[in-house]
């Protein structure tokens, strides 16, 4: 054992013990929206074995007693449809219906989000969306409450925030509007040379305001758009309309929208949602409408097979791990500290460094996935250490060293950039998609989960595709069709699965040329058999398919692209002086 050992076993030993074991101390919380953690921590148990509330007042009763009002009542969504184009040879803009030769090969889902993020803070979106805002407020908003009704603007980032301040004041302008103004509320600074010269500031940005909540409680400012600040834990009576452009769920989704639940005699509430689902919402607000349940409690073996994962990657020796711990717990002092850590930390970044340079995914993903767990460990030891007392230091000592080591885990460089440079949007559309009221009193209550598995799995393989085809997808979706996204995936994922046990398919991807293979009529064949078969819940995309030539060219292109990547495990084929494809 190192030096001083035994002292430290007994520290940690006493600490743990003291902090699980608080028989004198009463611990109250008060929330309209428990977590699971939260029930846990705080609930009392049960003849059930699980902890429930000690007391509630629940949503429903305080809406029937008018202490806070249903905002689901007037809940309308927006779709937003685009299409995109590419620059081609000549600078002309031309849309991507078929995939060249020499395309980007990018990862799919690194390009889906960096294509649809680049949509979103487009100027011509923001300009749209800023339109419809504003001119439902002044139709809608603006003479409630005695002409002081105010609304928010909920966007999901700081740059879209500057985006939507400086169009909505355009806007503003540029429509006579003048008896009021937005507010914009963001932390620190924001860099955008397309919005104009910065660094963007709260400050800069409303100027002469020197704070938000007294200015919006004025009449000349009837609009705050926000960026997580002010998002939740807001209180402004007069709020009546909130307009959302950011992915809202759970908890989030319930205490974001809940801004607007204030009581004030004769309030209407109406909220515009460009980004979520009415059903998805609805499925948030559930579990807090009556009294919050929980399903189970969380197993505390999580953290020991979290533990044991840790300790098997190799990062880091038991002895490393003591050395930190013992100059924390002795307070050695911080240059002790620093060099018990310095090791793992460099052999980290070095390792990181190093499968970045040679590009090594594999890596990468690994290095990802052991910095993820470390914090993970930190959070579930967080919630865990308050409740049960482990009786192993070792636990401690493991919190103790990974909370240390986890700022110094700060590596970049393995995600792609998709260069969105030749990319133009040509066309795009706000639609209202309903006015919905949502029922909170209808439906089954989804309880609360426990935390049922601690740590990261293996990054994903990265799903390659060519940067025109992924356009291409986003521009020829199944319009006018109720189809989830899952669905449209299981069903080409089950195809391409069909179509693979084609010996005929196999030989033909084996010998061919990429171009020679989507010419085979093979193809063709192997593919309407393999619609034909998959009759499960899928059965109206396999009548657009045979309704539809358009959707059978593209399912034939796109399919037999996906089709030879696989067979040939995404590497260039050897290329033959055939025309036709070998059997």
């Amino acid at each position: 054992r190192l030096s001083g050992e035994v002292d430290v076993e007994a520290i940690l030993a006493a600490e743990a013990k003291a902090k699980a074991d608080t028989r004198n101390i009463t611990f109250l919380a008060f929330t309209a929206t428990p977590k699971a953690k939260t029930m846990e921590m705080f609930g009392t148990l049960g003849e059930d074995g699980l902890p429930h509330p000690f007391h509630t007042y629940t949503m429903a009763q305080a809406i029937e007693e008018k202490f806070i009002l249903d905002v689901l009542l007037n809940y309308t969504t927006y779709d937003t449809a685009f299409e995109l184009a590419k620059k081609v040879e000549g600078g002309q803009m031309q849309p991507v219906r078929r995939i060249e030769a020499d395309g980007e090969l990018v990862d799919e889902s690194a390009a889906t989000k960096g294509l649809m993020r680049w949509v979103k803070l487009h100027p011509t979106n923001i300009a749209q969306k800023v339109q419809v805002i504003i001119e439902h407020f002044e139709s809608n908003v603006k003479p409630l409450l005695g002409g002081r009704a105010k609304a928010m603007v909920v966007t999901d980032s700081r740059k879209a925030a500057v985006r939507y301040k400086t169009a909505m004041d355009a806007y503003i302008a540029k429509m006579g509007y003048s008896d009021y103004t937005s507010l914009v509320a963001f932390s620190g600074e924001v860099d955008d040379p397309e919005t104009g010269p910065g660094p963007f500031t709260e400050h800069s940005m409303n100027p002469g305001v020197k704070d938000l909540r007294t200015a919006f409680n004025t009449d000349e400012y009837r609009v705050m758009i926000v960026a997580n600040k002010f998002q939740t834990g807001f209180d402004q009576p007069l709020l009546c309309a909130m307009y959302v452009d950011r992915q809202l769920s759970g908890v989030t989704a319930v205490q974001t929208l809940s801004r607007l639940n204030r009581f004030v005699p004769s309030k209407k509430t109406m909220i515009l949602d460009f980004v979520n689902d009415e059903e998805e919402i609805l499925a948030a607000f559930k579990p807090y409408y009556e009294e919050a349940q929980i399903v189970a409690t969380t197993d505390p073996n999580q953290i020991h097979d979290l533990q044991t994962k840790l300790d098997t990657s190799g990062r880091y020796t038991p002895e490393e791990l003591d050395a930190v711990v013992e100059a924390f717990v002795l307070n050695k002092g911080n240059n002790a500290l620093a060099g018990a850590i310095q090791p793992v930390k460099q052999r980290f970044i070095a390792a990181y460094n190093t499968a970045v340079a040679k590009e090594d995914k594999g890596s990468i993903d690994e290095l990802d996935t052991f910095r993820k767990d470390v914090g993970t460990y930190v959070r579930l030891y967080d919630f865990l250490s308050q409740i049960i007392d482990f009786g192993d230091t070792d636990v401690e000592k493991h919190a103790i060293f990974l909370r240390l080591l986890a700022p110094h885990l700060r590596a970049s460089g393995g995600s792609d950039r998709v260069d969105l440079s030749d990319v133009e949007l040509v066309h795009i559309k706000q639609k209202e998609t309903g006015t919905h009221t949502l029922d909170l009193a209808e439906g089954e209550v989804v309880p609360l989960k426990p935390t049922t598995g601690a740590g990261s799995k293996a990054s994903r393989d990265p799903r390659m595709v060519l940067l025109d085809e992924l356009i291409d997808r986003l521009n020829s979706q199944f319009a006018g069709e109720d189809f989830r996204d899952d669905q449209v995936s299981s069903w080409t994922n089950a195809l391409v699965d069909a179509m693979k046990t084609d010996e005929d398919l196999r030989e033909q991807a084996e010998v061919n040329s990429e171009e020679q293979f989507l010419a085979s009529p093979t193809l063709k064949d192997a593919l309407l058999l393999a619609v034909a078969e998959t009759n499960d819940a899928h059965s109206r995309m396999t009548e657009l398919f045979n309704e539809k030539g358009a959707v059978e060219k593209a399912m034939i292109e796109l399919l037999g692209k996906l089709l030879y990547l696989d067979l040939h495990g995404a590497q260039e084929p050897a290329r033959l002086d055939a025309r036709q494809p070998r059997a």
